[in-house]
């Protein structure tokens, strides 16, 4: 008890330090600024280890994640160790590490609770701050019983609650108690507490209660844990939970959902009489989920002297698919969640949370490089953290060779394994932020621009971002070791006939049709066609198609008429039962399956997709790969799923008891043969790299891609189609299927060059920009044009009168001839006018003629006049009269030029009198 009491002091006096280093004065300021937080001024900080791996430690899967921070400050990290497959169900461990350094480093892994070959998970653990003794909940059932047939009630048993503790920061465990008959009603079946975290009250009457989230309600104790009861009840369609006090008391429950799964939200609960009544439920907007346990947290206490509101959530942030852990922060007690940040881009599904003494917080999760589940990691962050954007990369795509571990854009090494000889590869990297800056191998690139690299004797490639002051370097290291795949067998259907589909290759693997099967026109030529009644081909001579222990691929496009049992069979090599086999199928709801069964491990491997990437009456194509210690699911050329790593030299395949068969179900049931088309099946032997499977999808692409043109301005700013300005052109192409590989351009009619940015046109003149794409798949467009016509000068105009002086001035009308020069080197002279005629008399001291209109006699204002009659008069005895005339040009860009000439009418013709004239 004392040690316990010690151990609460040393919490608060880390948190207290916590709270002198700013984590306050943040919320304060989330409060008063409508929850946006200031950046800190303390440096980011992220941390993120490898803690359970699947296929280590005696387990072939680790799940379910929960970590709780002790009042000492030991971390105890919990996991179901999941013996003989990844299945829910089986022969289940609960297992633990500790750490006492943060989370720095780990001692080794401790057994918890072993039920046998049963069932032992969910691991909900919380900390009596009074006694210090820590409570772990679990649940428990027989290994054979699986969910479906608990809920159905024709199980062997249920699935039931139990307890433990530890008094030693969980060096040791007391041995698991049944809480069914305390916290379960007589009629339950399926249950689970957790997973996750528990908390102890700190308000109200209830202060320093117990509480387990579970199934709709939460368990309870008030007496240290000596007994539990149930909560009131929460309302319906709620499953995996959590729970949070909020800073006025209030509970908050943060659920699952097992109803409305449609919304794809997490559900709220709360209660303000510390559990007795809960709310209705509250679909949260903000929370989106892909049905999946998520976790939450209090940053600080309930009861903190701050009003500190934080809370924090994590969940994989997707609507379809686990993955993407992102962690959010509310200050304001869950009513908002203003700031979001990724923790892990890949798979990934169950989280735990806490808050260690000093501040940092701790995310323990499932995720992986292909799957969710490959292992458990262990991230550790800052708050400034969230505040910072990173300098990521979204995919980096490489024309050759697979990526390990799929890219992600967070992770900084990599190994592109490429097959011996290839010298040269192209890189494309895609940043969707385009203020993320560049390079490959210290060349500036640009975001969806392909960069070819010559590898000479390179063993890296390195690529590196930039995102204001923060940057991310990708170091691809270079592995030229790997075989070239055989093609072994190849039906493209095209000639195939009653007698068989001919191999392509030339191997002799002919295809026998089978029970109706025939051939149809179908994607690109001819399909196979089968009925879904017993429709199949068999391959013959199938000898080398024994995969045993080595990899291959098998490669199909597909098209069903309908998905309308459990699974639909593309390939079954070996036969029925618990022998030697590999299948390939697609699903009924759309997922594409790949199952395996090996000797000596005498154990089964399979792997899905999601659902729905299979549709009736659409070609899709797939691909199945066995690539060393993982199988793999390509869809339309996209890795999709990954099974856990396996000891390939225990999953040998051999049987030759039955030759392949192609569409046609092997089990007792016989309902499971393919009903639709195939085309272009192949198989190979050795795994296809990722980027072999994404040409043989871009095989089926017949289509060029398209490529538009805008430009700035959008419309000429001139008239008749002529720009008066610079002209940048910016060019963008599309690709349905295969995706584009490259765009280019010239301008007239000048030399291709790769389109990396737009394209600047200045010069004045007529120019011609031709601009064309190519896709991945080698289809090249043919190439489009466009005219731009630019003039930014206005034209020269010079004009000249003949004669320039009229005398004598004897007012009589004197023809007037002009000459009008005009010049345009861009688009040439659209017009030239009269424009006007001005008379300025000098009137001297003595009156004379007066000027008159009469003055000027047969001009054509408006129009190109260059013969008209002007008086030859003066007035007064003043110097004497100036004719003004002006014309005015305009080009065909509409640029206008203006020029004058003077007629003079001289006074008379004495040195003094030429009206300031020689």
């Amino acid at each position: 008890m004392m040690e316990g009491g010690i151990r609460v002091k040393r919490l608060w006096i880390a948190l207290w330090i916590a709270a002198l280093i700013g984590v306050p004065a943040a919320s304060a300021f989330a409060e008063e600024n409508g929850g946006a937080a200031p950046v800190s001024d303390e440096a980011s900080y992220f941390r993120n280890i490898d803690l359970f791996v699947s296929g280590t430690e005696g387990y072939h899967t680790f799940r379910i994640p929960s970590v709780l921070t002790t009042a000492a400050g030991t971390l105890l990290a919990f996991a179901e160790g999941r013996v003989n497959g990844a299945s829910d169900t089986g022969d289940i461990d609960l297992v633990l590490k500790r750490s006492f350094d943060g989370g720095r480093t780990w001692q080794p892994l401790q057994l918890v609770c072993d039920a046998g070959p049963d069932t032992c998970g969910n691991p909900t653990p919380v900390q009596d701050e009074t006694t210090g003794r820590i409570w772990l909940f679990m649940t428990r059932n027989y290994g054979e019983d699986t969910i479906a047939e608990i809920n159905a009630g024709t199980s062997r048993g249920v699935r039931t609650i139990w307890s433990a503790y530890s008094d030693d920061e969980g060096a040791t465990w007391s041995e698991p108690v049944d809480r069914f008959s305390e916290v379960q009603r007589p009629d339950t079946r399926w249950d689970a507490t957790g997973p996750g975290i528990g908390i102890q009250l700190r308000h109200g009457p209830a202060r320093g209660r117990l509480v387990i989230p579970a199934i709709g309600r939460n368990l309870q104790s008030d007496d240290h844990g000596a007994t539990w009861y149930e909560s009131g009840r929460l309302p319906g369609g709620l499953n995996e939970a959590t729970v949070v006090e909020l800073t006025d008391g209030t509970l908050m429950r943060n659920d699952r959902l097992s109803a409305n799964q449609h919304l794809k939200r997490r559900a709220v609960s709360t209660s303000s009489d510390q559990g007795a009544t809960w709310s209705g439920i509250e679909y949260v907007d903000a929370l989106i989920d892909p049905i999946c346990e998520a976790s939450i947290v209090r940053y600080r206490p309930s009861d903190n002297a701050e009003g500190d509101r934080t809370l924090l959530f994590a969940n994989p942030a997707h609507t379809e698919r686990r993955e993407n852990m992102t962690v959010r922060i509310s200050y304001d007690d869950g009513l908002t969640w203003a700031v979001a940040k990724t923790a892990y881009k890949g798979p990934s599904a169950y989280s735990s949370l806490t808050v260690q003494p000093d501040g940092n917080v701790s995310l323990l999760f499932e995720g992986g490089e292909y799957t969710p589940y490959d292992k458990i990691m262990f991230a550790t962050f800052n708050l400034a953290w969230f505040q910072t954007p990173e300098a990521d990369l979204d995919r980096l795509v490489f024309s050759d060779g697979s990526l390990t571990p799929a890219f992600r854009g967070d992770v900084e090494a990599y190994t592109l394994a490429l097959y011996r000889g290839t010298d040269r590869v192209t890189i494309t990297p895609v940043a969707s932020d385009n203020a993320v800056e560049i390079s490959i191998d210290g060349t500036p690139a640009s975001s969806g621009v392909p960069r070819t690299i010559d590898l000479n004797n390179a063993e890296t490639i390195e690529v590196e971002t930039r995102l204001g002051e923060r940057t991310r370097s990708y170091a691809i290291a270079l592995d030229r070791t790997r075989a070239a795949p055989e093609l072994l067998t190849h039906w493209s259907f095209d000639g195939a006939d009653e007698n068989g589909i001919p191999d392509e290759t030339g191997r002799g693997h002919v295809g026998i049709l089978n029970g109706g099967a025939h051939i149809r026109p179908g994607m690109d030529g001819d399909a196979l066609y089968l009925d879904g009644r017993r429709a199949y081909a068999e391959i013959s001579n199938a000898e080398e198609l024994h995969p045993g222990k080595e990899n291959f691929t098998y490669s199909v496009w597909v098209n069903p008429d309908a998905l309308v049992q459990q699974r639909h069979l593309l390939y079954w090599y070996g036969s029925n039962g618990k022998v030697p086999q590999w299948w390939f199928s697609v699903e009924r709801n759309g997922a594409v399956r790949m199952n395996m069964y090996g000797l000596p491990a005498d154990r089964e491997i399979g792997v899905a997709t999601a659902p729905g990437l299979v549709k009736p009456g659409q070609w899709t194509h797939l691909a199945a790969v066995r690539d060393d210690s993982v199988n793999k699911i390509y869809v339309n050329g996209e890795l999709s799923a990954t099974s856990v790593k396996y000891d390939g030299e225990a999953m040998d395949l051999t049987n030759r008891t039955v030759p392949p068969l192609v569409g046609f179900d092997k089990g007792v049931a016989a309902n499971r043969d393919w009903l639709g088309y195939m085309d272009e099946l192949r198989i190979y032997k050795h795994a296809l790299n990722d980027a072999d499977v994404r040409k043989l999808y871009w095989h089926g692409d017949r289509t060029k891609p398209t490529t538009a043109a805008a430009a700035s301005p959008g419309e000429p700013n001139g008239a008749s189609g002529w720009y008066t300005s610079d002209v940048t052109v910016t060019l963008s192409a599309a690709d349905d299927l295969s995706g584009v590989a490259r765009t280019e351009y010239r301008v007239n009619g000048g030399s291709w060059t790769a389109y990396a940015g737009p394209v600047l046109l200045a010069e004045e003149g007529e120019h011609t920009l031709e601009y064309r794409s190519e896709d991945a798949a080698g289809n090249v467009e043919e190439a489009r044009s466009m005219a731009v016509r630019i003039d930014k000068t206005a034209p020269a105009l010079r004009v000249s009168a003949n004669p320039s002086e009229l005398w004598a001035p004897n007012g009589e009308l004197t023809p007037i001839r002009t000459e009008v020069e005009a010049e345009d080197d861009a688009s040439g002279i659209e017009r030239i006018v009269l424009d006007s005629i001005q008379v300025d008399d000098d009137g001297g001291s003595s009156p004379g003629v007066e000027s008159r209109e009469e003055d000027i006699e047969d001009a054509e204002f408006g129009a190109d006049d260059r013969e008209f009659s002007l008086r030859a008069e003066r007035n007064g005895d003043g110097a004497g009269r100036t004719y003004t005339i002006k014309y005015m040009a305009t080009d065909r860009a509409g640029h206008v030029a203006e020029a004058t000439v003077e007629v003079f009418v001289t006074h008379d013709r004495s040195p003094s009198s030429t009206n300031g004239k020689e």
